[in-house]
């Protein structure tokens, strides 16, 4: 029964709510509720403002970047077909994508984007040139090429004395004279050939670091021998080196190769006796004592230059007097009566006393030169010569260092101290290169005044 009242009560209160808004939507809403509507509607307008005018922290921390994008996004055309959905153009955002992934730039977008045009950048690499190389359009006589070489060398150094100017002037002039008297050659022709000034430039540059006569001569000497000669003659190139190494040596070196050379590879057929030794060691051993390398470096910088080679075995200086003497220092000879009973008269200079005490000997140093020596002595007879040779051979000597210094010392006393020098240094196991040789040669004619003929070996 209560059932049956609520719900008609229920009716009855939807058809009341139904009638007040049909009324309202037909003739509209009563005076004094919508002026309470409007009031309520004004306090909730006001609230929400002063809400806004309060600053939130999510706004006052919104970055720059993100006003400029809204800003930008404001100012581009509109994409979208109104606030409630936009249209993005996908295809145009992954075409910039990949734009910016990765980008070959040429040379002139480079430069536009460092800030500099071509010309720009072609003006930052420019260098000054060197000056223009001296051209000559004639051929110009000696006298004026001379000045030109002196001017040329000095001016390859910041800094030079009057002296080494003075030098320069010395050599050059002794150079271009040199090439003057060539036969059948032109001067100014010889004189500007390549080859012939870079031979001059290591004469010039020889003499002024070791100014003296004998540099003077043997740069001339290997001047004219590169200025005559043809690049495919063996003398030419090795006056040509020999030019290019002798700046890097001292005096004492070119002795050392000279001694090399005047008991090695060469020997003197008159010393047969204790006279000839003195005077050959006079003339030719004591020029060469001075100023001799008795260190290792200076024999090593001689092998570098390629002027010696050294040898793993020592060869005493006694011994290379008996290699090269045999017949006076490695054998003592044969006795005064020996001699007068196979020959009662022997010409004058045919038998001269032994280097050994109480012995004589034949005028000759070696086997090789007894057919000379019969020759020149008239020793005809078969019988003679044969005897002879057996009384020269029969009393040979062991090497002894101590007996060799005691004939030395009374012999030849610059011979004697050659000897110490030599066994003490690396001069005992030295062997002279081709080089080694020519610049010996030179030094030798120079110094003494002695010519070698190297035809031999070149």
């Amino acid at each position: 029964m209560l059932s049956i009242y609520f719900s008609i009560v229920v009716v009855l209160l939807v058809t009341a709510a139904f009638f007040c808004v049909c009324w309202c939507a037909v003739c509209g809403v009563p005076q004094g509720l919508a002026v309470s509507v409007r009031a309520l509607a004004a306090k909730g307008r006001a609230h929400r403002k002063r809400r806004a005018q309060r600053p939130r922290r999510e706004e006052a921390a919104e970055s720059a970047e993100a006003r400029e994008t809204a800003q930008a996004q404001a100012a581009a055309p509109a994409a979208s077909v109104n606030e409630a959905t936009q249209v993005f153009n996908f295809g145009e955002l992954r075409r910039e994508a990949s734009d910016e992934a990765t980008r070959v730039f040429d040379r002139d977008e480079a430069l536009r984007a460092a800030g500099g045009s071509e010309e720009a950048a072609s003006a930052a690499k420019t260098f000054v040139l060197e000056p223009e190389a001296e051209v000559m359009e004639s051929p110009q006589p000696p006298e004026v090429l001379e000045e030109y070489f002196v001017r040329h060398f000095l001016n390859q150094y910041g800094a030079v004395s009057r002296t080494a100017a003075q030098d320069t002037r010395t050599v050059t002039h002794h150079l271009v004279e040199r090439a003057r008297a060539l036969a059948g050659r032109d001067a100014a022709d010889v004189l500007t050939h390549i080859m012939v000034q870079e031979a001059l430039q290591n004469a010039q540059r020889t003499y002024v670091m070791l100014p003296n006569d004998t540099v003077l001569g043997m740069v001339g000497d290997a001047f004219y021998d590169v200025a005559q000669g043809s690049k495919c003659d063996t003398r030419t190139i090795l006056a040509y080196d020999a030019l290019r190494v002798m700046p890097r040596m001292e005096m004492g070196q070119f002795h050392a190769l000279s001694l090399l050379l005047l008991f090695h590879y060469s020997r003197n057929m008159d010393n047969v006796d204790g006279d000839a030794l003195r005077a050959y060691g006079e003339r030719y051993v004591a020029p060469l004592l001075r100023e001799l390398p008795g260190e290792y470096s200076g024999y090593q910088q001689l092998e570098y230059l390629h002027c010696v080679s050294l040898e793993n075995k020592d060869t005493a200086f006694g011994q290379v007097l008996r290699d090269s003497y045999p017949l006076i220092f490695s054998f003592r000879g044969c006795m005064k009566s020996e001699l007068t009973s196979l020959r009662a008269d022997w010409p004058s200079g045919s038998i001269v006393p032994s280097l050994f005490n109480s012995y004589f000997k034949a005028a000759v140093i070696d086997d090789s030169l007894l057919p000379d020596y019969f020759e020149k002595y008239r020793i005809d007879s078969e019988r003679e010569q044969t005897l002879l040779g057996a009384l020269l051979h029969s009393r040979p000597v062991a090497y002894d260092r101590r007996e060799v210094e005691h004939i030395l010392a009374r012999v030849s006393p610059p011979m004697a101290e050659l000897q110490k020098v030599w066994d003490g240094s690396l001069l005992r196991r030295s062997s002279l290169t081709l080089m080694g040789m020519y610049i010996a040669q030179i030094h030798i004619r120079e110094l003494i005044g002695e010519e070698f003929d190297l035809s031999h070996w070149m």
